[in-house]
Parts: C-alpha cells; structure tokens; sequence
C-alpha cells in the first residue's frame, strides 16, 4: 500500500473519530466502494474531462446520499488526479477502524448451514479467545463433508472432514507394512 492512500484513508479516519462518526463512515464506503468501479474511476480521472464537471458529477451522484465528509473526500481524490485510490483508501479506512475498536474479521466455511444459535456461539467462543469483537462471513461448502474451516488474522484452522480424511490418507501412504 502506497503512503497516499495511508496518508488520505488517515486523514478521512481522524476527522471522523473526532467528530463520533468513524462508523458511520465506515458503513458508508462499505456502501460506496462496490459503485467505484473501474470505469467510474477512470472517469474521475479523464483529464480530458473539465475538473469542475467532474466534480459535479461526483456532487450529483452523492450530494445527500453520503455524509458531507465522505462527499468531500471523494472530492478532493477527484480533484487531486487520485480518483484511481478511492477504493484502497476506503480499504485501509476499515483497516484503520477495526484496530482502533479490536474488530476481528472472520471467514467462517461450513459443510452446511449454520442455525442461529451455533453462528451466536461460534462469535461468542471466537471473540473470547480473540479478546476482540467478532464481524463473521458465513460460506456454506459442502465439499468440506462436515465440520468448520475458519480464516483470520492471517490463519486458517481446519476442522473438516475433508482434512481429516486427507490426514489418514497420508498416514496410509507413509505407513510401512
């Protein structure tokens, strides 16, 4: 990650926890960034596009729609030729909010559905031993067979069925007999 994006998703992060409202802007470039597209973000950054039609563009598309700070952050990318990072420094915004309030993201695979209750105990469980408060991504995979594979922090814990089948396999290949 370059430093402008670190230094803008920065600045963005600061004016909003001064003001109470990180998470409010949080769920607003939750919101926004699946909208910044490729093409959208191109032409942001069309120079052969006045600056100032641009900016109205960007003016109509998200006056009252965002919170005020977030229209002026999209702005101001705009207006400094770095349209093309909106979505890095949207990244790094909730990077900057999750370590700021302990939020783990988790990945959670199962081979079937989860009911209510055992996705309330899984994030009861994950955030106890994590000493952090929990967001988790449900995936149904039923080639797992059965049993959970969770992801986060850089992890992956596997307790399927699938692996564990996949573990006798290579005992059996390596045994002697």
């Amino acid at each position: 990650m370059n430093d402008i994006v670190r230094e803008y998703a920065a600045g963005l992060f600061a004016l909003a926890e001064e003001d109470g409202i990180s998470e409010e802007i949080l769920s607003e470039t939750r919101a926004l960034s699946p909208l910044m597209t490729r093409d959208y973000r191109r032409l942001l950054s069309d120079p052969e596009i006045a600056k100032a039609e641009r900016l109205r563009l960007v003016g109509e598309a998200l006056e009252g729609r965002v919170h005020p700070y977030l229209l002026n952050f999209v702005c101001l990318m705009t207006e400094r030729g770095l349209a093309a990072e909106i979505p890095a420094c949207f990244g790094e915004y909730e990077s900057l909010w999750r370590e700021t309030y302990h939020v783990l993201r988790v990945k959670a695979e199962s081979a079937v559905e989860l009911s209510g209750e055992q996705k309330e105990r899984l994030e009861e469980r994950l955030s106890s031993r994590t000493g952090c408060r929990v967001e988790v991504e449900y995936a149904v995979n039923p080639a797992l067979i059965g049993g959970m594979r969770l992801f986060y922090d850089n992890r992956q814990l596997d307790d399927t069925v699938r692996r564990r089948l996949s573990d006798i396999a290579e005992k059996l290949a390596g045994a002697t007999v």
